[in-house]
């Protein structure tokens, strides 16, 4: 397939929404799946493609919105200028509130390195950690419910990738952008401070999200119940793990995604945004899945459309 034919679609996940998404939209569009972990070894990543779709999950949108290695990935891509670049975010609240401004500030990252973001799209997924209590109205916390309306605006923004069509009411978003960021400025300390105190650094310091995220990792929590099996070590997308006497020990490099939590077979990891007992992953995506996000091995994963076509689209990593 030639270069101006071919369309690429990366991804970042860690509890399988952002990958149930992107498997799904790569299926409908015909494209090449890839893991956005497994090529971020490289300083310069090449895109072999003249269309990418990234499929990425909203993070703290009051702040940033945007996972910090996929703020990494975009600042590697060589000749991003000449790239047709689609964003999809999913995330667990209300769109408008959360997908828009993590939209925008991956629109903001891409300008900076030089491209331009052809179309952004945003879908509904359920939080990966069924917090919605903190959202002062009424909002649908059925997650079989909320999957099956996702799969519906997955193929309505499948076939808009496919027609290449650009965003949609771009001047109602950006006015809500606007009337959105005098409430972002303010809940936006007391967060930053939440996150101060969960890597374990003093109120005062100036530390920003981008400082704060990779350190959270302090805080979270190993039981007595840990068989160093060494699962959440392989499923860390950020190869943010190590296990050291057969306990895991973190590096300081988290990327906030529930991973080690969700996965962990004997339920021995306790992530501080989780409430205790709390546990929530795509439904139709395996631990087998995942850990071919990472970049060792992550070649026997790779997928197209036309491998799925064909029925592989069940298969998973031995």
């Amino acid at each position: 397939m030639s270069k101006m034919m071919q369309t690429q679609v990366y991804y970042f996940s860690g509890t399988g929404n952002t990958y149930a998404l992107a498997k799904a939209i790569a299926s409908h569009i015909r494209a090449e799946l890839i893991s956005i972990p497994s090529v971020m070894e490289s300083s310069i990543v090449h895109i072999d493609a003249a269309q990418i779709v990234v499929v990425f999950p909203c993070y703290l949108a009051l702040l940033s919105g945007m996972p910090l290695m996929v703020e990494r990935f975009v600042r590697k891509i060589d000749a991003i200028e000449a790239l047709e670049i689609h964003a999809v975010c999913n995330c667990g609240g209300y769109e408008c509130v959360n997908a828009l401004p993590s939209l925008h500030e991956f629109e903001r990252a891409v300008k900076s390195c030089g491209g331009k973001l052809h179309a952004a799209h945003s879908v509904r997924l359920p939080m990966n950690n069924l917090d919605y209590d903190h959202i002062p109205v009424p909002i649908n916390r059925d997650s079989g419910d909320i999957i099956e309306k996702s799969k519906v605006r997955m193929e309505r923004i499948s076939s808009r990738i496919t027609r290449k069509e650009k965003t949609r009411y771009i001047l109602p978003k950006k006015m809500l952008s606007c009337i959105m960021r005098p409430f972002i400025k303010l809940a936006g300390p007391s967060i930053n401070n939440e996150l101060k105190k969960r890597a374990l650094e003093p109120v005062t310091s100036g530390l920003n999200y981008h400082d704060l995220i990779p350190m959270t990792d302090k805080s979270i929590r190993v039981d007595e119940g840990c068989i160093g099996c060494g699962t959440c070590a392989k499923i860390c997308p950020a190869g943010n793990i190590q296990i050291v006497n057969e306990k895991p020990v973190f590096l300081h490099r988290c990327e906030m995604c529930f991973a080690c939590d969700e996965w962990c077979p004997t339920n021995s990891i306790h992530h501080w945004s989780r409430k205790n007992g709390v546990k929530y992953h795509h439904p139709d995506v395996t631990l087998a899945e995942m850990l071919g996000q990472k970049a060792d091995g992550f070649n026997t994963t790779r997928q197209s459309s036309t491998m799925e076509a064909e029925g592989t689209e069940n298969e998973h990593i031995k």
